[in-house]
């Protein structure tokens, strides 16, 4: 704010600015506002490379409950289920993805953070007991079964809660 005093014909201005206190108290203050909201920002960016991960493989569950359904049990690996060997099954965020008894494990890596390289993701089918004709469905990570349900397969996850996407956290 400036205000005008008159001093016998001429004008002059005083002006109010801020203190050295006071531009210290707001670098302070963004400075904590920063420290809280980078750490939110890593596991919000690392859930969308995890999310990603699980859409790169999206395709590959079908062949999964095909198999099922065609043979009555799951599918042992990656050539029984007939897709590419799990060193080819790549993207941006995903090094590989190994199938073991219907499961898939999705390993973490190539343009991923160092915390979760090499980490891993299991998406597993889960079924209605007593019943092979009902539908389908994937439990993700350490998500928790429906009651009347099973899941097939070993759960492998290695990543912590944090970084796995909502719908993969019990």
């Amino acid at each position: 704010m400036m205000r005008s005093i008159d001093l016998g014909g001429s004008i002059c201005f005083t002006q109010k600015a801020f203190t050295l206190i006071e531009l210290m108290v707001v670098v302070a203050i963004i400075g904590i506002l920063a420290a809280v909201s980078l750490p939110a920002y890593q596991d919000y960016t690392t859930r969308a490379k995890v999310a990603e991960a699980i859409a790169l493989v999206a395709e590959l569950k079908p062949r999964v409950a095909e198999y099922y359904r065609d043979k009555g049990r799951f599918p042992l690996n990656n050539k029984q289920a007939g897709v590419p060997d799990a060193k080819l099954i790549l993207g941006n965020h995903v090094s590989g993805v190994v199938i073991e008894n219907g499961a898939l494990h999705i390993s973490m890596g190539n343009k991923v953070a160092a915390h979760i390289d090499g980490k891993i993701l299991s998406l597993r089918p889960i079924v209605v007991l007593g019943s092979p004709e009902s539908p389908m469905s994937w439990v993700c990570g350490d998500d928790s079964v429906p009651s009347g349900m099973e899941a097939i397969g070993e759960n492998k996850t290695s990543l912590k809660a944090v970084h796995l996407p909502s719908a993969c956290r019990s």
